[in-house]
């Protein structure tokens, strides 16, 4: 009995060990496979018989083909690969956009801006010069080329990042259902009593590959892995399982908000957080900066160029037009606006705001007097022969009451300049008291009088010379406005500038003197091009400051704004303001390879743990083979021997003496 128990331990040895081979040559073949983890064979002692003898040991069996694994380090790796498939893509995206920049560069929009620049400052030496002029109209039609390319370079890459967007969601919703697949197998393997190794590692890389496109967050539990959007979002993934992503189109046909199923998806990491990161803000806000660049040099241009005049002695036009409906507004703070809110149908395009009269009715003549009951404040010396100071307003304001019968004596005045003390405080001694002050070279003079009864009360303002006005918008209708305090206008109306019919412009004059200023309304997604007259016929090019023969003053103060901080809020020239939006640019971009190198670092320590663990030795496999295979060949011996004694006892006993 007990050899035929040898013969099934004998057996079980080899079956072990022949399966032990088996495994040790499965990781051999798979030492180049990504993701793969190696296996290893776990043997355990057969279930001992009970015998006269004893416990007599049965051999060996195979518990299970283990898998190497950590599963919390591919959890990890999953995470870390978001972020490294986020800053990946966000690389390769500022690249593209910063060659599409091309700054510096012979072909960019400096190059183009200072040739700009010096084909005034040629035609300033010489303005009767029909090349030169020539000359202003081809670099300026040159530079709105340059800058409407870059404008569609930036529109053709969110296009472009709006597409490689719309295969990636592809890409997520096919991993998805291959997980939600190899979760179900897995299940049924494993529930069979199979191990399922090589479809777990299938799934790790599948897990893998989708962190690197979005951002998820894998939850392990019973064998699956489920995947859901960040922050407690929706799932992709649960048990064998997948819910499809897909974003809806705007207007424009570009994917805006996204959806899993009927649940609203935030979608962050990986490659589509950043295309998104990419087309929605990275590339709006660069094509915005360049836009407001180039508006702000039109819009000092085109100042300048309507107050010139052209070489029949006719006032200039706008060299620079817009198209596209207005979106933005360039407000130099030097224009004495604070703010200007563009409305319904106001056409892109650079608006001149200005004085046009001053309402006399309202400040007697030019800059008398005006009587008040309170007080009365008047210019000495007859007419003021001074040009009216606009938005000053001179006044006497009562400061604390009197306490005498008349309520005059006692009381204490003082002039301001707007909201600015200007003078002493004085002290009325009786009613009628004058007073008098010399300010800005200008002589005043203050009667205190009673009036309507009563005396003056502290906090009483005394009627002053304030400057009142009309201003109009591009020649459309003129608006009453008090140009000494802030004041909000709206204008409706046309002009040669097409500010179109129906169109509103909403204005607030900031609260220093106002004499004029400008505003451009454009689209940063709109094209820049030449006034059409202007493009036909170079004479019209206004390079004179005043209607006389060879005049190039004009021309000269076009050339020096390449010179001069037009971008006032930040002191800065043209130049400078196009190169602090390079230097941004490139910042971006080294932030994200900053931020790509640390990612893939990190993924990479992760990787080498993980290949510590799970990847395959080839010396390791080897010797493992080697122990492998004398452990069948002792089975095997150990086999012929139980067979050689079975042999004896069957065909030799009994046979002595025959």
């Amino acid at each position: 009995m007990s050899s035929f128990v040898g013969l099934n331990i004998a057996r079980s040895s080899l079956l072990a060990h022949q399966v032990a081979v088996e495994v040790a040559g499965h990781n051999l073949s798979n030492v180049q496979t990504q993701g793969y983890s190696r296996q290893r064979v776990s043997m355990v002692q057969g279930v001992p018989s009970q015998t006269t003898q004893g416990s007599l040991g049965s051999g060996v069996r195979i518990d299970q083909v283990e898998r190497l694994q950590l599963g919390y380090l591919e959890r990890q790796v999953a995470r870390v690969t978001v972020q490294n498939g986020y800053d990946a893509s966000l690389v390769q995206g500022l690249d593209e956009l910063q060659s599409l920049l091309g700054e510096p560069s012979a072909e960019g929009l400096n190059a183009a801006l200072t040739a700009f620049w010096n084909s005034w400052d040629s035609l300033a030496a010489r303005p009767t010069d029909a090349a030169l002029r020539t000359q202003v109209v081809e670099r300026a039609d040159y530079l709105t080329t340059v800058y409407n390319r870059k404008i569609e370079g930036f529109e053709e890459a969110e296009a472009r990042f709006d597409e490689v967007l719309t295969d990636a969601l592809g890409e997520v919703n096919g991993r998805a259902g291959e997980i939600a697949r190899l979760n179900g197998a897995i299940s049924k393997s494993e529930a069979s009593g199979y191990p399922a190794n090589d479809l777990r590692d299938q799934r790790d890389r599948a897990v893998r590959l989708l962190a690197g496109t979005l951002g998820v967050e894998v939850e392990a539990r019973d064998g699956r892995v489920d995947l859901r959007l960040p922050g407690g979002g929706p799932y992709l993934v649960h048990g064998a399982e997948s819910y499809e992503l897909f974003g809806s189109r705007d207007a424009g046909g570009r994917l805006g908000s996204f959806q899993v199923g009927h649940s609203p998806a935030a979608l962050t990491g990986g490659k589509v957080g950043a295309l998104l990161t990419l087309r929605d803000e990275v590339s709006p806000g660069l094509r915005g900066e360049v836009g407001h660049w180039m508006s702000t040099v039109a819009d000092r241009v085109n100042r300048l160029h309507v107050q010139g005049f052209d070489r029949d002695g006719l006032p200039g036009r706008n060299l620079l037009t817009w198209q596209g409906s207005a979106t933005r507004v360039a407000v130099a703070p030097s224009s004495g606006l604070a703010a200007v809110t563009t409305g319904r149908a106001l056409e892109a395009g650079t608006h001149h705001l200005e004085v046009t009269s001053v309402d006399a009715s309202l400040v007697g003549n030019g800059l008398g007097s005006v009587a008040s009951d309170w007080l009365r404040l008047e210019q000495v010396g007859g007419a003021y022969g001074g040009a009216p100071a606009l938005g000053v307003d001179y006044h006497v304001r009562v400061l604390g009451a009197g306490g005498g019968p008349a309520g005059v004596e006692g009381l204490r005045l003082q002039l301001f300049r707007g909201n600015d003390p200007v003078s002493p405080v004085e002290t009325a001694a009786g009613a009628g008291a004058t007073f008098a002050w010399t300010v800005d070279g200008v002589a005043f003079e203050a009667t205190v009088g009673v009036g309507g009864g009563s005396a003056p009360r502290a906090g009483d303002r005394g009627h002053g010379l304030s400057t009142v006005g009309t201003a109009a918008l591009d020649g459309g209708p003129a608006v009453r406005v008090d140009l000494a305090s802030t004041n909000d206008l709206s204008f409706t109306g046309g002009s040669r500038n097409g500010f179109l019919a129906g169109g509103v412009a909403t204005v607030t004059f900031g609260a220093g003197a106002f004499a004029g200023g400008s505003f451009t309304a454009y689209d940063p997604s709109g094209r820049l091009g030449l006034d059409p007259v202007v493009a036909a016929d170079a004479d019209q090019v206004a390079a004179a400051a005043s209607r006389a023969s060879g005049d190039g003053e004009m021309a000269r103060r076009i050339a020096d704004l390449a010179v001069r901080r037009i971008f006032e809020a930040i002191g800065e020239t043209p130049a400078g303001y196009l190169g602090r939006t390079v230097q941004s640019l490139g910042a971006k971009g080294r932030d994200a390879e900053v931020m790509k190198e640390a990612s893939t670092s990190v993924l990479l320590q992760l990787d080498a743990q993980r290949e510590s663990v799970s990847g395959v030795n080839v010396d390791e496999e080897m010797v493992q083979l080697m122990q492998y295979q004398r452990g069948f060949e002792a089975a095997a011996r150990f086999l012929t021997t139980v067979d050689g004694l079975l042999d004896t006892l069957i065909n030799r006993v009994g046979l002595a003496g025959r």
